[in-house]
């Protein structure tokens, strides 16, 4: 949701470009009245596929929660042989517990991966079969989306100037190999709450809030959507749910060794139950995605000609909104897709703005030599917007749409 230091802000870009105040500030005060006159609202966020869960269980991690449970059983056998059963009895048990405790580092060496473009070293958990399992459920969670949402048409020029960025971005990013099909996005009417969803299935969903959060600037809009890209190009989905799955298998095992510490005297339950919980490390790997997202998303900026630097000034922006503005729950772990969320999960606003503008040197030149080879021909969206820029003043002054 949009509250009234984001209004605000939107306000006076739109006002500054359209219309023009008049000597006595008469209509500087009428806008100032109008927002103690019309206060905002309170929109919850919208729910993310409620009715369609991802229901796949992983078999790699679940052989890595499986396996530690056999640990404990194998040592009292073990124990229990050493008296009662033969030597030989005694030395397959022995051989059983140290295949099952290679078990683990050797799944884990099957699963490393290293991510296209960027050369990260991660683990990719899921199977193929699973990961299109996973995408038939994304495709799933679109159908809800189509279904409980208003979608812009095609023909509208809002629609037409995102699938325009889209066109751009698909056509001049030969450098960069996209090993998916080109994203379906769709434009969900919604002027309250800043959303975007990135699905494993190559479908982007977007909030017309954005539109009204840049003021239709075609350059701030191919950040967000680059950003987009950058998710269903790294397969961030899909690597997020492996691990999001392991994570809290691990988190159930943490509960029940710290329940079991809390009977024994003299230990410091607090500390213990800080350093080794779970879902903090979950935590950071989800903001190291955003990252590795944000700083292709310039890249792929770039190669389209568009100034990277934009992405810069989009964060600045969103420095300027508050937190509550967003959904504040993080859906990566359903299998999904990947959504802007809470700042547990994902990078401080001022932490973007610092790694984007510390990357900006980088992919400068690329945008530079993009530019160069292309003789910055580039077509601009041409389409007159002027229409919902005044829909937008009248929004922001009476709550009300013309559509």
């Amino acid at each position: 949701m949009i509250l009234n230091s984001a209004r605000n802000l939107l306000l006076k870009s739109t006002l500054s470009k359209n219309l023009v105040l008049n000597q006595n500030g008469l209509l500087h005060k009428s806008i100032q009245s109008t927002f103690t006159r019309y206060p905002l609202k309170k929109y919850p966020s919208r729910s993310f596929c409620n009715d369609s869960q991802a229901a796949i269980v992983p078999l790699l991690p679940t052989l890595l929660f499986s396996i530690p449970l056999f640990v404990p059983y194998f040592l009292t056998l073990r124990i229990i042989a050493s008296k009662t059963l033969s030597p030989q009895i005694r030395t397959k048990l022995t051989y059983s517990l140290g295949s099952t405790l290679l078990t683990v580092p050797t799944i884990f060496l099957f699963t490393s991966d290293i991510a296209p473009n960027t050369y990260r070293k991660r683990f990719m958990l899921l199977w193929p079969w699973e990961e299109t399992k996973l995408i038939d459920k994304a495709n799933e969670c679109v159908e809800n989306v189509l279904g409980s949402e208003e979608i812009i048409p095609e023909n509208d020029n809002r629609s037409k100037l995102i699938n325009h960025i889209l066109d751009r971005i698909w056509k001049y990013n030969n450098k960069i190999n996209f090993n998916f099909k080109k994203p379906t996005i769709y434009l969900i009417k919604n002027d309250d709450m800043l959303d975007g969803v990135s699905y494993p299935c190559s479908v982007i969903t977007l909030t017309t809030s954005w539109l009204r959060l840049v003021d239709y600037d075609e350059d701030l809009l191919a950040a967000v959507l680059s950003h987009e890209i950058a998710h269903i190009l790294q397969n961030h989905a899909s690597e997020f749910y492996g691990l999001s799955f392991t994570f809290k298998a691990l988190t159930q095992l943490h509960d029940m060794f710290y329940d079991f510490l809390k009977l024994l005297p003299g230990i410091n339950k607090e500390n213990i139950n800080n350093w080794i919980r779970p879902l903090i490390y979950l935590q950071k790997h989800s903001q190291i995605l955003e990252k590795e997202a944000d700083l292709l998303g310039q890249e792929i900026m770039a190669n389209a000609g568009y100034d990277p630097a934009n992405a810069i000034k989009l964060w600045e922006l969103m420095c300027n909104i508050s937190s509550t503005q967003v959904p504040d729950e993080s859906h990566h772990d359903d299998g999904h897709g990947v959504r802007h969320s809470s700042e547990s999960s994902h990078p401080s606003k001022e932490q973007r703005v610092k790694y984007l503008t510390e990357n900006l040197i980088n992919v400068q030149k690329i945008y530079f030599n993009t530019i160069t080879d292309n003789n910055n021909n580039f077509k601009s969206f041409n389409y007159d917007l002027g229409l919902r820029r005044l829909e937008f003043t009248i929004w922001a002054i009476f709550g009300k749409n013309l559509t």
